[in-house]
């Protein structure tokens, strides 16, 4: 099974600081439902990655949160993007964010019996790049969202493939 886990701000969701939080404010990243389609008819299966900076923030309850992840999977869908899966990242503490998602990635992975070097995590912020390369899996940076400013930063895991966006991504695994 081949496996692409997208984060969800700047990549999937047109709001790269994760704010979203009522589900009538969701829209997706121009292009974003193609690319799944893409992706999902060429064997994919298809993942998002979410971490939950609402509800550190306080500013929404997990109600409120699962509302805004159910709109995203109901307009993917009837896009023709579809998504196999949530990953959802707990915790406020910064300080431990990449072991909290690199925990998470290496649990998904097991639970799909899935390789991650068959995986690839597609995202535009620094911190889920060095989770991706801890965890095994293929890094790629998107220039969406905070890409261009974490490709700037010069900081990349040295195995990092940089694309413009998530329909280059598509294109390129899914010719």
């Amino acid at each position: 099974m081949k496996l692409i886990i997208l984060d969800r701000d700047g990549v999937v969701s047109s709001d790269p600081d994760g704010r979203i939080t009522r589900a009538e404010d969701w829209a997706s990243m121009p292009g974003a439902a193609a690319a799944i389609s893409r992706l999902h008819h060429h064997g994919y299966r298809v993942a998002v990655l979410a971490d939950c900076g609402p509800l550190d923030r306080g500013t929404c309850d997990m109600a409120a949160l699962n509302a805004v992840h159910s709109r995203m999977v109901e307009d993917l869908a009837a896009q023709g993007g579809p998504i196999d899966v949530v990953l959802f990242v707990p915790g406020a503490d910064a300080s431990d964010r990449n072991a909290r998602v690199a925990a998470t990635l290496t649990d998904t992975l097991e639970r799909l019996d899935v390789s991650p070097g068959a995986t690839v995590l597609v995202t535009d912020s620094q911190h889920e790049l060095d989770a991706a390369h801890t965890a095994g899996l293929r890094p790629v940076l998107v220039l969406t969202g905070h890409g261009r400013r974490t490709l700037d930063a010069g900081l990349l895991p040295a195995d990092t493939i940089v694309r413009v966006d998530l329909a280059a991504v598509a294109a390129e695994l899914a010719p």
